[in-house]
């Protein structure tokens, strides 16, 4: 690319003389030039014109060797590539090293996705879907108490809602998609913060079905079903009691009626007067 020096101001600003001659020469085809300096929308045309070229620079790659590479990539499931604002996100980023690993770099993580707004919608939705799903499995590692859990839940709570009210069932099927692959702990956290996965996200098939380990919503599941258990045998208990107290009750007023016969001038009966020991006594022998 030719230079020149007639840049005004820029050994002022920079301090330094602007060569004549390159240093560094990478050819970009004349088409691309002009087909990307010619986009309507004057930020989308400079940032074309001028990012691939920084980029096969950065590369030490010819543009059209570079743009082969990026089409490989995309293909073998890599990245996605957004051409017309040159941008990358590469798939399974925040499932490795690279993810949050607590609540404060979520949120910060939330606030640079929120800032995107040249990223294409898709791409969004797929970035903040792993992001929601990989800390979510992050945070099954923390212990059961772990104070930043709530702020991460509540965090990704209303981040989901606010796409979700942005992109509706296409975010909806992108999170879907990447919950298909997740431990069922992670789907079973996931609903828990993002409750309209209930209406369309099926039991989790995915690795780790299999596998039973504790976490928040399953300790709070277990402690209200033992807490209605223990109330219901509590009642049926009391039930118990309040039954034999009335059979005690009868019984004792059953008793007190027997041993207060004679004060209340009831008599022997018929048969007790026609017996034969009767008789005998009032004979006298």
């Amino acid at each position: 690319m030719a230079t020149s020096s007639g840049y005004p101001g820029f050994d002022a600003a920079f301090g330094a003389e602007w060569p004549d001659t390159p240093i560094v020469a990478r050819a970009i085809p004349r088409s691309d030039l002009l087909n990307s300096i010619r986009i309507q929308e004057r930020h989308q045309a400079i940032a074309k014109t001028v990012g691939l070229p920084m980029w096969a620079h950065d590369a030490q790659m010819d543009v059209p060797d570079l743009k082969s590479a990026i089409a490989e990539l995309v293909q073998a499931g890599l990245i996605d590539y957004d051409e017309d604002e040159q941008f990358v996100r590469i798939n399974g980023w925040f499932h490795k090293r690279s993810g949050p690993d607590n609540p404060n770099r979520v949120d910060s993580v939330i606030a640079d996705l929120c800032s995107m707004d040249c990223i294409e919608d898709e791409m969004l939705c797929k970035a903040v879907s792993e992001l929601a799903v990989a800390s979510v499995k992050r945070s099954l590692r923390w212990k059961e108490d772990a104070p930043g859990r709530a702020q991460l839940y509540g965090s990704l709570k209303a981040f989901l809602a606010e796409v979700y009210q942005d992109h509706g069932d296409a975010f909806l099927a992108l999170l879907s998609a990447e919950l298909s692959d997740a431990p069922a702990t992670v789907s079973l956290e996931m609903k828990v913060i993002f409750p309209v996965l209930n209406a369309v996200q099926e039991p989790s098939e995915g690795k780790g079905s299999e596998r039973v380990t504790p976490t928040l919503r399953e300790h709070e599941t277990r402690r209200r079903r033992d807490l209605d258990e223990t109330n219901t045998k509590k009642n049926k208990d009391e039930k118990k009691t309040a039954h034999f107290s009335d059979g005690d009750e009868l019984l004792a007023l059953g008793q007190a009626s027997v041993s207060e016969l004679p004060r209340r001038g009831v008599g022997p009966t018929v048969a007790t007067l026609q017996s034969r020991l009767v008789q005998q006594a009032r004979s006298g022998t």
